[in-house]
């Protein structure tokens, strides 16, 4: 949740909703916006979505991890072999 609220602090102080709509109306040639406009954070959110989730499922992968198999000293003895 933390990664989510900093990503989502930084991307709204470098106006990077403006920026991807800047970009997207220059690339495929739609009309830019008017500074009318409501401004959104709707390509923001879709960032911090991705990126908190690949955290999620990376963190999820180390969670279900098999534990690597623990390799026995050779001083251990069977027990029922001892007199």
């Amino acid at each position: 949740m933390a990664i989510g609220t900093m990503l989502t602090g930084f991307l709204s102080s470098m106006h990077f909703n403006s920026a991807a709509e800047d970009w997207i109306s220059s690339t495929f040639g739609t009309e830019p916006r008017s500074p009318m406009d409501d401004e959104g954070e709707f390509y923001s959110s879709l960032v911090v979505m991705i990126a908190t989730g690949i955290w999620c499922y990376v963190l999820s992968l180390y969670v279900n991890a098999t534990p690597a198999p623990v390799a026995h000293a050779k001083d251990d003895k069977d027990p029922g072999k001892e007199l």
